[in-house]
């Protein structure tokens, strides 16, 4: 099977390549598109016609998750200004590493008298991962912004496990 890339998800919304995208313009763009590429728009149109619309309307669908997701936005803007980053960088310092599993730990055992203050811990931490990600990218240091990102996993899916504790 061949591998087609995704389009580029700025480019099918017509926005510029960043981090930061205006929300509300997002979705304004998003329900637009979405018009335009409504199957029942195109029904008298030929077989072919209707392939690309949908072709387009996935198209659109696709995008539209990256982007409104600002982890999915960061992946995204860091593979398009350096293909391959995330592949290059996926090993983490060691220290990080066992960071992430004491606080997974913590995650298992917390209770419910621990658990706002970790749950607090944890989006401080997200911020600041966030905050490291839009600073590196600023600076040009892909690889520092890659890195950031995959660090920023271990974070999400611990405040994943103690929201699923709740």
């Amino acid at each position: 099977m061949i591998h087609v890339p995704a389009p580029d998800p700025f480019t099918v919304f017509g926005l510029p390549r960043s981090l930061d995208v205006d929300e509300r313009t997002l979705e304004a763009r998003y329900l637009r598109l979405s018009r335009e590429c409504h199957p029942d728009l195109h029904r008298a149109s030929d077989t072919g016609d209707c392939i690309a619309v949908l072709q387009r309307s996935a198209e659109i669908n696709d995008a539209w998750q990256v982007l409104r997701d600002p982890w999915r936005r960061a992946r995204a803007l860091l593979e398009l200004l350096s293909p391959g980053v995330l592949d290059r960088t996926k090993k983490l310092d060691p220290a990080f590493l066992d960071e992430a599993l004491e606080l997974a730990e913590q995650v298992a055992t917390a209770g419910a008298a621990s658990a706002p203050a970790l749950r607090a811990r944890l989006q401080a931490a997200l911020a600041d991962d966030f905050a490291a990600v839009r600073a590196d990218l600023q600076r040009g240091d892909h690889e520092a912004a890659a890195r950031r990102l995959h660090a920023s996993h271990y974070h999400r899916k611990a405040l994943a496990d103690l929201e699923a504790k709740s």
